[in-house]
């Protein structure tokens, strides 16, 4: 039941804040919000205030925003044929057209940033300790299986003398799946034993390489945040966390990693209910991660996406005209048939992970 709710939980946080972007962005500018949606239908709650229909989808795993004027997923092209009206997208100039469809992807890093500069106020602010001094040491790991222990100080690797944990961590990285000799001291006495590093797949300069590791973490200090210091950390580690998903979905296109890896609903499910049993930082650093995806994937100038209806509108604007209906109603159908294709392949992927 916990992966449920915390799934639920999840995702409804995800799409409220990325659709309230939408909303608030939208009347700012002057386009009539026809309904504010959370989850998808069959609706089981519906209320009309002002202009707007507010609803809540049985199915919790998405949510929309519908403005007049706009040819989006709900395929409403009603206003075919009639001239723009002053509360309609499709009457606004460029800037606000971008402005209405960029601010969910907005909203999203904005969170992003929230949470993570939250949770350095809490936590603090993590740093590696310098010195090759072993702190956690995985049992069934290779240094584990070594006899390596936490507190051991690697001194040599082979013929070379490691004096900083990025020396140690540059040589066990670079021997791959070769077997190197380490030299460390244990209660003042030296010690050397035969460690195979096993491969791991590491992102470096944009490309998937293979690397050496032996289970091994340095000794990491907290330092105390200030509140700029946290919410500087915040955007350090949204930065960081744009970066990564860029770079990943860089490599997918490229080929250099499998579609195998594409996760849908279970697989975040799963790790939404790992997360949530952990404990309530590590869910809404898990939260904070997703925000960080979602936002950059809305903004990929694919049809059916943000991306896709800033592209239009840009070109719009080039073209001094507004793009025909049937020309914006061919382009959505297009995106939402890749849509629906990645989502039907991430769903396969997450099926066989489970029955591997």
């Amino acid at each position: 039941m916990i992966y449920l709710l915390a799934t639920i939980v999840l995702l409804s946080v995800l799409v409220f804040v990325h659709e309230l972007g939408h909303f608030l962005a939208a009347k700012s500018v002057g386009i009539r919000v026809e309904t504010f949606s959370l989850g998808f239908p069959p609706t089981i709650f519906k209320r009309k205030k002002g202009d707007t229909v507010y609803a809540i989808g049985a199915i919790p795993f998405g949510g929309y925003v519908r403005m007049s004027g706009m040819v989006d997923e709900s395929m409403d092209t009603s206003f075919e044929g009639l001239p723009p009206q002053p509360f309609e997208y499709r009457s606004k100039n460029t800037l606000q057209k971008i402005f209405a469809s960029i601010a969910g992807i907005l909203m999203n890093l904005l969170l992003a940033v929230l949470i993570f500069s939250i949770m350095s106020g809490i936590q603090g602010i993590a740093h590696s300790g310098p010195d090759p001094i072993l702190d956690v040491v995985i049992e069934e790991a290779p240094a584990g299986l070594a006899g390596l222990q936490s507190g051991d100080r690697i001194i040599q690797i082979n013929d070379t003398e490691i004096n900083t944990w990025d020396e140690m961590a540059v040589h066990i990285r670079a021997a791959g799946d070769k077997e190197i000799q380490v030299t460390y001291v244990r209660d003042g006495l030296e010690y050397t034993v035969p460690v195979t590093p096993q491969l791991q797949k590491s992102i470096q300069d944009g490309k998937v390489v293979e690397v050496g590791v032996i289970g091994v973490s340095p000794i990491i200090s907290m330092e105390k945040a200030g509140f700029f210091g946290a919410i500087g950390q915040g955007f350090k580690n949204t930065g960081y966390w744009l970066n990564m998903t860029f770079v990943s979905l860089k490599l997918l296109v490229t080929g250099q990693e499998s579609f195998k890896n594409v996760g849908g609903v279970i697989f975040i499910g799963q790790l939404a209910g790992e997360s949530a049993k952990a404990g309530i930082l590590p869910f809404i650093g898990l939260i904070g991660i997703l925000s960080v995806n979602l936002a950059l994937l809305n903004i990929l100038p694919i049809p059916g996406l943000d991306g896709g209806h800033i592209i239009i509108a840009i070109a719009e604007g080039i073209m001094r005209r507004e793009m025909k209906i049937k020309t914006k109603m061919l382009i959505q159908q297009i995106g939402m048939f890749l849509l629906f294709g990645l989502l039907i392949l991430a769903v396969v992927n997450d099926v066989l992970r489970l029955f591997q």
